[in-house]
Parts: C-alpha cells; structure tokens; sequence
C-alpha cells in the first residue's frame, strides 16, 4: 500500500511526470497545464472549478508528502504548482489556441520573474520547514504569477489584442 501511495503522489507532484524532465521541469509541468485546460475547454466552469480544487487539495497534500519524503522544501520535481497557476492564468478567457500560448508564455513569465507580490509569498512559503505552510507556500506563489498572468490577458483582450 506504502508503494502506491508513493505512486500517487508522485503522479500528482510531477504531473504525470513532467517534474522528471532533465530540462526546464517547470516549463514542462506548465505545458501539461496547457495541454489539460485545452483538453477540458468544453466543461462548464463549475466542472472545471470543481476540478481545480481537486486538484489544488491533492497538489497541496502530494507537494506536502513529497517534501516530507525527499526532505526537500521546495524540490524542481514539484511541477503540480505550474499546473494550477496555469489555470488560474486562464480561468476568465477563452480556451482558443492563440489565448492558450499567450497566457504560457506571460505565466512563465510572471513565474520565473517573481514581481510582487509573487516573490513575497515564495519567500513566505521558505520561512516554514518541511509542514502544511511551507506546501502551501510551494502552490500559492504560482497562483500568484497566474493571477498576474490573467490580468495581462485580459487587459490584451480588452485592448482587442487576444480573442
């Protein structure tokens, strides 16, 4: 049983193993983000939102185990983050290709900048040791960059930038 519980959270931390990728691992579970928003564009949003709260509890509780585990804090492995900031980076626009890049690449922008306050909360998640609050500190900083991404999207498409 002890296996596939480690089976499970790895699944679940790495994305379904985008984590493992020798290069740019957040890059990688960013795109498993994309490739889910796009697979699930016609769900409703209370599909999808019911979806990505399942999946941020599991993401905090695998991130959670998986520190507890390797003894690492914040280990590159964990990618389920990039998942759900990736959702939040789209959540309010259309689920069209030309929006769908857009918002990739002003997430990993915002993701590997860390402006305010995405870099406040990544150091905020860092002052805990290995707990629930360092976990949740892992996940809330690309919520962060997410949430900084949708305003960007939306004030392109406002500008009649993005469709």
């Amino acid at each position: 049983m002890k296996s596939l519980k480690g089976l499970v959270v790895s699944l679940i931390v790495t994305a379904g193993g985008a984590g493992f990728s020798a290069k740019a691992p957040g890059t990688v579970g960013t795109l498993v983000g994309v490739l889910i928003v796009f697979l699930t564009r016609d769900w409703s949003g209370f599909a999808f939102g019911a979806f990505s709260l399942v999946l941020f509890f599991s993401g905090w509780w695998a991130s959670l185990e998986w520190s507890r585990n390797t003894g690492l804090s914040d280990s590159q492995r964990i990618v389920v983050d990039e998942v759900l900031g990736y959702f939040v980076a789209t959540a309010l626009l259309p689920r069209e290709p030309l929006v769908l890049a857009t918002q990739f690449v002003l997430f990993r922008f915002f993701d590997v900048l860390k402006p305010p306050p995405v870099r406040q909360i990544d150091q905020w998640g860092k002052r805990f040791s290995i707990g629930p609050l360092q976990s949740l500190g892992v996940i809330l900083d690309d919520l962060a960059a997410g949430a900084l991404a949708l305003g960007a999207g939306l004030a392109l498409r406002s500008f009649h930038l993005l469709p």
